[in-house]
């Protein structure tokens, strides 16, 4: 069991979460009193719970990272990173998490989530043809960058030579950009806007059923199944639909025939369908719904997390299960102060 000390906001605090998640112990720094919107208790629970939480002056702040096998400090920029004295700390692993890393002409830009995005080039892709480009909604660039964080963390943890790990928003983005940036090199163009319609497969879009609505995502050689699945065998032999390019060219004729097929159907009866014609077809659903969902419960995926006021919370657990070993509970603890250690 590693000891890991956190510093920081979201991205370290996600980064902190994933080490409870596994049976790691860690400690947080409670720097400074969060905004009003960063404060709320659901917020809290999730990322904090489980971990140990103190107040603590900053020049304890280098015995504590002694004391530690992994220290991950969140800035906001590099001056910002470099205020904390991070580089005289000693600790075998030190992950620092900031917007466009220790080095760089942008090293000191201040940035957020969403201009994060929008720099990186998310944003121009997301939302419908011919309107406004739309960002993500959440916490997902600090989420996301904490996964790449914990992925360098753990990979450098059985070396014998310390490490410091930069870490940077805008590169972990990027790094997420599948194959755009590859498609801008080789044909100087990128994927274009044009909402649920996954453009390049035909059909692949939400449709309106009876009680919601259902996304279907298919590949060409789930074409016959996909006529199986609505209820139309004759558009098996349509000419207009043979391959993907001829579907592609007579989209909106089949999306019509799709969203008439559904309209009348409900989602229960839908995912009974697509289950037995053996296509990937997911029905919008609800949190309440993600809340029941039978497969879910059975990989013990929620955690009970208790709060501050002994409320027990539902908590998603984390991606990965490691020999099958049952998924812990939790509980959020209060913020305690750190009693400075005299060397006199």
């Amino acid at each position: 069991m590693d000891r890991v000390l956190e510093i920081g906001s979201y991205s370290a605090g996600f980064f902190g979460r994933l080490f409870v998640q596994n049976g790691h112990e860690v400690t947080r720094i409670e720097t400074a009193q969060p905004p009003a919107w960063a404060s709320s208790e659901a917020m809290t629970t999730f990322l904090h719970a489980g971990k140990e939480r103190i107040h603590a002056n900053s020049k304890d702040f280098a015995d504590l990272a002694a004391k530690a096998d992994i220290v991950v400090l969140e800035a906001s920029s590099a001056d910002h990173a470099a205020s904390f004295g991070v580089d005289r700390w000693v600790s075998p692993i030190k992950v620092v998490i900031s917007p466009f890393g220790l080095t760089g002409p942008k090293r000191n830009w201040r940035a957020t989530p969403h201009t994060l995005l929008a720099m990186a080039g998310y944003t121009q892709i997301i939302g419908d043809a011919g309107r406004a480009p739309l960002s993500l909604p959440g916490h997902y660039v600090e989420f996301q960058t904490a996964q790449f964080a914990f992925t360098a963390a753990n990979a450098c943890r059985f070396s014998k030579e310390s490490k410091l790990i930069d870490v940077s928003m805008y590169e972990s983005l990027l790094a997420l950009s599948q194959f755009t940036t590859v498609m801008w090199s080789c044909a100087g163009r990128v994927r274009s806007r044009h909402g649920s319609d996954f453009y390049w497969v035909v059909p692949s879009n939400l449709f309106r059923c009876l009680d919601g609505w259902v996304y279907i995502n298919t590949v060409p050689t789930f074409w016959d199944a996909i006529t199986v699945f609505l209820e139309l065998p004759e558009l098996a032999i349509d000419p207009r639909f043979s391959d993907n390019d001829l579907r592609m060219q007579h989209r909106d004729a089949l999306h019509e025939l799709i969203g008439d097929a559904l309209i009348s159907a409900t989602k229960q009866e839908i995912r009974a369908r697509a289950t037995a014609a053996r296509i990937p077809a997911g029905v919008v659903q609800s949190f309440g719904e993600v809340l029941t969902d039978e497969h879910l419960a059975q990989r013990d995926f929620w955690q009970n997390v208790r709060a501050l006021d002994h409320k027990i919370l539902t908590s998603p657990s984390s991606g990965f299960q490691v020999n099958n070993r049952a998924r812990g509970n939790f509980a959020l603890k209060h913020v305690v102060t750190h009693e400075h250690e005299s060397n006199e």
